[in-house]
Order: structure tokens, then sequence, then C-alpha cells
């Protein structure tokens, strides 16, 4: 074979290595290779819940809330939020992540990483509404509890609240035009009169909610989620 015709291949290969790792803007690493492979695969090993329960998913805010099911008794929750994860690793593992649990409700919580990363509000909202998509893809039935993003001290001394508050925005917008997804705000009892953060809710960090904090966002959460999951039967 000729030099001219493996440097052709060589090129073609590779634009299609990119284009099979390339969501909205951003170049990723497939799902077989990401860091966050192996922590999802265990996911695979832990027995799948019953049909038609609530589903957690999102990042270290959500994986962190270790006293999640008891918060939200008796509500039917399973948890499956890894790492630091952002919007394009939702995407990636959407398969293995949500498909499996055959939720009727799924509460998101995701975009601090990205914004904490410096993506662009636009780019977490064209994300989230790819993941969308493949939600109602996979059962145009199930419901999403979009969550917002907390206003936490780590966000404000890093100047990102107005990144914070543009995509908060963004997920309620999302709420009004897309059937079967909703929006909760629970910043407000995350902080005082003054609209500042209450920082005795939250750890060393300033970015992950304490076991007081979780109580409090469970205030607000709960009755949504309670409000949005209807239990129902699951076809077989």
């Amino acid at each position: 074979m000729s030099s001219f015709r493996l440097n052709t291949l060589s090129a073609v290969v590779f634009l299609i290595s990119i284009g099979s790792n390339y969501i909205s803007g951003e170049t990723v690493t497939t799902a077989s290779t990401n860091k966050y492979s192996a922590e999802v695969a265990k996911f695979g090993d832990l027995v799948a819940p019953e049909p038609g329960g609530i589903l957690l998913v999102g990042s270290s805010t959500f994986k962190r809330w270790t006293n999640a099911v008891t918060d939200l008794v008796p509500l039917p929750v399973t948890n499956r939020a890894f790492g630091g994860s952002q919007t394009s690793h939702q995407l990636m593992f959407f398969d293995q992540v949500v498909s499996p649990c055959r939720p009727q409700l799924i509460v998101w919580y995701c975009g601090s990483n990205d914004i904490k990363g410096k993506k662009d509000p636009k780019e977490v909202l064209a994300r989230t509404e790819e993941w969308l998509d493949k939600v109602k893809k996979l059962d145009p039935s199930i419901q999403v509890l979009l969550v917002s993003i907390h206003r936490c001290p780590q966000k404000r001394k890093d100047g990102q609240i107005e990144a914070v508050d543009a995509v908060n925005r963004g997920y309620q917008e999302l709420s009004k035009k897309r059937d079967g997804v909703f929006y909760v705000d629970v910043n407000p009892v995350l902080e005082n009169a003054k609209g500042e953060s209450k920082e005795d809710l939250y750890v060393a960090d300033g970015l992950h909610l304490n076991i007081k904090g979780y109580q409090q966002m469970a205030t607000l959460l709960k009755p949504a989620m309670e409000k949005y999951w209807r239990k129902k039967e699951m076809n077989p």
C-alpha cells in the first residue's frame, strides 16, 4: 500500500475516532476508558430496584447523600449518582445508570462540576436536553425532576454564582417547555434571609452538604418528589 493511501486511511480513522467521542461540543473519552468506568460498572453488581421507583442521578452531591433512603422514607429511592461527574458523563453512562433501573421518576442533580470546569451554561443545558431526549426515548412515561444547583460557598468564592443562576433558570425553562419535566429550587432552605449561604449546612470544602444540610434540602425536595412520583404497574 502506498504512503499516500496509508496517510489517507489514518486520517479517516482519526476523524471517525473524534466524531465518536464528541458530545455537544465537548471531546470526551468513551465509557470503557473513562475514569468513572470502574465506579459505574459496580452498579451492575447491585440488586436491581423494583421497576417504577425513584432514581437519583448526578454528581457527588447526590453520591455523598448516604442517608437519602432514610431522609426520603417511605419513597422507593435508588441512588446511582457517581464521582465528580458532569453532564457529559451522564450522557456517556446513560445505558449503565438509567436503563437497568426502569424508574418512574428520575431526580437529577448535575451541572455543578461543569460550572467548576468553566463550561458555558448553554453547553450544560444543551447536554441536559440530550440526556432528557434519551430518557424519553427509553420510556416516554418517565418523569424527570431537575434540582437546582446549590449556590454554595465554594461557588461564591470562585465567582460562579452567575453561571449557577443561569443554569438554574435554564432548568426552570426546560420544565416549562417539556412534558414530564419538572423543577425544584432547593436553595431557599440553604440560604439565609439575605440570600447568603448557611455555611453550617456544608462540610469544610464549602461545596458538599453535611447531614443537617441534606435534611434541610429534603424539606423541599421530598414534597416535590411525592408530587411527581406516582406508583404504577410496570409492564414485564
